[in-house]
């Protein structure tokens, strides 16, 4: 009898990915096709939502060319990117752009609309990211594309809609969206009339894992695959980097080290709080407790583009590398307040911004470097602490995944910081290994997801903290919790002067 495959799909910010995978949990096949992001405004980011679907197709195609027997595929599961959403008329074509959970155009509404009530009933604290606030953005600045609105789809129902014409995805995907009521995992009646909008723009809800039916007919027979080939209910990318990571119980965290950086944690209920945003979890009946900030590998990589060696546009720099690992723990006396994108997790204000603070003339471009790596991880210490407290309970092992977490210079400051091992992955597939853990799930290769999980993690590295960096580091941290408090108003002040000139120089 042979041995079943599973596709697992992974349309993230910057490309869609497709990988397959044996019973096993091993690697047999993959593909990659980029995605476009467009920035017609300041702040605004937007995709194209049949390119999802395009770059999606291209992916499986390529993962599919290096494996023998595509009769032994039995099934295909999506991750994706969380928040994102487009507008479809009733002819099911976009209205306009696709929205990306980066957007930063809703910042008066997170103000005007997220109240303690909403935070409640989504568990989701008010911020520019989940997509109820985009949607009030358009239901106030382009109310025809809301009046031509028909559905409105998350990249997981845009894509298992292309895949089997069925309007239903897992209330996991949907959620980042900040439309459900935590404590039902159904649709909330009070957020989609703030917003003005109704269930049936929605698709019907079932848990991860559930089958939304059989492929296409006419996609099965242009993929080479048997027509009995089932799409499996997915979940978001940060929930499925935790099943990726085998991170299926509150003992053990995941630590997300991409454009944005992630602390997520398994709980066995939903507990309200703004020390993490809460997301319905990809195991039934529990929910996945996340923190969040935008300022990950985006900011080494914008200083990299700005600052270093220009021929290689912001891609890692092995010399700037190892000049700021050369440095001393505390950048010599350099601070970083990495808000280059508003403050996220516990503060949740989108009018800070950065800080660098001890400047003198011995410092360098690698002095700054290192001190924008050291500014996250405080960040991420300090998140995590709030977590702990939150819920009550110790983590007592992380494991790190995404472009960060193939930096050593960075993942042993992580491992100082946290003052406690850092597990390693350096894949640059765990997301979609959490979808296929739970792909081989459905189809009966494991009774279980943490079953599943535990079989596809893969572990490259453990990082052991260092025992007088970690004494330094919290010592640091104690001044580096004290700078947005004592410069917060004065960050507002100034964020209001900006933009008030932008607005008179888009009236000249």
């Amino acid at each position: 009898m042979r041995s079943p495959l599973v596709i697992a799909v992974d349309c993230s910010t910057t490309a869609a990915k497709a990988i397959i995978v044996d019973a096993k949990g091993d690697l047999v096949g993959t593909g990659a096709q980029a995605l476009e992001t467009r920035t017609p405004a300041p702040h605004w980011f937007e995709q194209e939502a049949p390119d999802w679907w395009t770059a999606t197709d291209e992916a499986v195609r390529q993962a599919l060319s290096e494996i023998d027997d595509r009769g032994a595929v039995a099934a295909i599961c999506v991750t994706h990117q969380r928040e994102t959403f487009v507008c479809l008329d009733v002819d099911e074509k976009p209205i306009r752009p696709a929205i990306l959970w980066m957007d930063g155009r809703a910042d008066a509404e997170t103000r005007r609309y997220g109240t303690q009530r909403v935070e409640l009933l989504s568990g989701k604290p008010a911020d520019i990211t989940p997509g109820l606030y985009k949607l009030l953005w358009l239901r106030d600045h382009e109310p025809d594309t809301m009046a031509r609105c028909h559905r409105i789809a998350d990249v997981h129902t845009y894509l298992t809609h292309a895949m089997t014409g069925q309007w239903v995805s897992s209330s996991a995907s949907v959620d980042p969206l900040a439309l459900i009521d935590q404590a039902t995992g159904d649709y909330s009646g009070e957020l989609l009339e703030l917003a003005g909008l109704n269930r049936g723009q929605f698709p019907d809800l079932v848990p991860t894992g559930t089958s939304l039916g059989p492929l296409r007919p006419e996609i099965a027979e242009s993929w080479g695959l048997n027509g009995d080939v089932v799409v499996v209910a997915g979940t978001g990318d940060g929930q499925a980097a935790g099943l990726g990571l085998g991170v299926t119980d509150p003992g053990v965290a995941y630590l997300v080290l991409g454009t944005a950086v992630v602390i997520g944690a398994e709980m066995t209920s939903y507990l309200p709080s703004r020390a993490y945003r809460s997301m319905i979890s990809a195991m039934p009946g529990q929910t996945t407790a996340e923190t969040f900030s935008s300022s990950g590998t985006y900011l080494p990589t914008w200083f990299r583009t700005e600052f270093g060696d220009p021929d290689l546009g912001g891609a890692p720099d092995p010399r700037l590398e190892r000049d700021a690992a050369a440095l001393p723990v505390g950048s010599e006396g350099l601070l970083t307040l990495p808000y280059w994108n508003g403050a996220q997790t516990p503060h949740w204000d989108s009018q800070a911004s950065g800080i660098t603070i001890g400047w003198r003339g011995c410092h360098t471009k690698a002095h700054m470097y290192r001190s924008l790596l050291e500014g996250i991880a405080f960040e991420l210490r300090m998140q995590l602490d709030g977590l702990e407290e939150a819920r009550g309970e110790r983590v007592e092992v992380l494991r790190a995944m995404g472009g960060g977490a193939r930096s050593v210079l960075w993942t042993q400051i992580l491992a100082d910081v946290f003052g406690r091992p850092l597990e390693v992955c350096a894949s640059g597939e765990v997301s979609a290994l959490g979808a296929a853990a739970v792909a081989l799930t459905a189809i009966g290769e494991f009774t279980s997801i943490p079953e599943a999980a535990a079989a596809v993690a893969r572990t490259d590295a453990v990082i052991e903290p260092r025992t007088d960096a970690a004494g330094r580091y919290a010592e640091l941290r104690a001044l580096y919790q004290r700078i947005f408090t004592e410069t917060r108003d004065m960050l507002h002040t100034l964020h209001d002067l900006g933009q008030h000139h932008e607005t008179r120089g888009d009236q000249r």
